[in-house]
């Protein structure tokens, strides 16, 4: 019991203390599928970072961000989010004195957004990502009835000069 305790006080501490390298570890996927997978996105500021009492384990913050921008799901003017110490690409530690505009990707879990240093994006990423064009299928389908369109009238016209040029060679 003793043994599994120091276990995880071990790896909470290199947890903990790893935070600005986890950034630089974080796997390769694309600002859209971070999209796809998040309950919510928004662009903001943080606000305040007040941390969450706890016993054990890795030291948790609540980041209260002022939202410039939705992206995804339903926002308030504010948002909390839970998360162990965020950082950003830099390895900066995320504060409300660096006064910089952040993507946020965050999940629901129990009722209560969290994130991960890795959910943090560059705005214009994460603005681009959420503007995709949307409707290409509706697109392909209305270019292939004008499509068919124009080609049904151009077989017609074909026909037309076919029937003309016949009737006019066999008055010679």
């Amino acid at each position: 019991m003793a043994r599994g305790l120091a276990f995880a006080a071990a790896l909470a501490l290199v947890l903990a203390l790893s935070a600005p390298a986890y950034a630089a570890s974080c796997f390769e996927q694309s600002v859209k599928q971070k999209l796809d997978g998040a309950d919510a996105a928004f662009v903001g500021r943080v606000v305040t970072v007040k941390p969450v009492p706890r016993d054990t384990g890795v030291a948790l913050y609540d980041y209260r961000f002022r939202v410039l921008r939705g992206v995804k799901g339903r926002l308030g003017e504010r948002v909390t989010v839970r998360a162990a110490k965020l950082v950003d690409i830099d390895s900066h530690a995320v504060t409300p004195a660096a006064r910089a505009d952040i993507g946020v990707l965050a999940s629901s879990v129990n009722g209560r957004l969290v994130a991960s240093s890795c959910s943090l994006v560059d705005p214009g990423s994460l603005l681009g990502a959420a503007d995709e064009p949307k409707g290409a299928l509706i697109k392909v389908a209305v270019g292939v009835v004008i499509l068919g369109i124009v080609l049904a009238y151009s077989r017609r016209r074909l026909n037309r000069r076919r029937t003309a040029g016949s009737t006019r060679s066999g008055l010679m």
